[in-house]
């Protein structure tokens, strides 16, 4: 399973920028739509904790995920599944885990986002792809993240 590693510093205490991660009914006030993510729906709490469930809507595809790791203000951690049917019979599907890892460092937070990957079913074949379009859409909600909150 590959894993994406990012990093980022902002100039936000880490309170800060864990509150704005973990509040994920309100997204779309800091993270405009894309192929990758739409907006996130049925969330069970709010502003998550441990177990919180979730979808996750994309253009192309519905997510479903669950907050695994939850303390504030170091780390939070989600898990993603979807499983499709391309064609309406071809097996796919994705598995993803996503990691943050929030330091204090002076005034501002070294953040870290780790994104594990794995492939199931057709969607192997497209990995390489699939890791590519992660990897931007990484680099894109970080700088949501640092514009925002800066």
């Amino acid at each position: 399973m590959p894993t994406l590693h990012f990093s980022t510093t902002i100039n936000a205490p880490p309170k800060a920028v864990f509150n704005r991660i973990a509040d994920f009914a309100h997204y779309d006030n800091w993270l405009e739509p894309s192929p990758h993510y739409n907006s996130t729906l049925e969330i069970a709490d709010n502003p998550v904790r441990l177990g919180t469930t979730y979808v996750d809507k994309g253009r192309n595809s519905t997510m479903y995920g669950e907050v695994t790791v939850c303390r504030s203000p170091e780390k939070i951690a989600f898990h993603q599944v979807t499983h499709l049917k391309l064609l309406r019979l071809i097996p796919a599907g994705l598995d993803i885990t996503i990691a943050y890892q929030l330091k204090a460092n002076g005034t501002g937070t070294d953040l870290e986002r780790d994104v594990s990957l794995q492939a199931n079913g057709v969607l192997k074949w497209f990995q390489s792809r699939l890791l590519s379009g992660i990897a931007a859409e990484s680099q894109r909600i970080l700088e949501a993240l640092k514009l925002g909150l800066e």
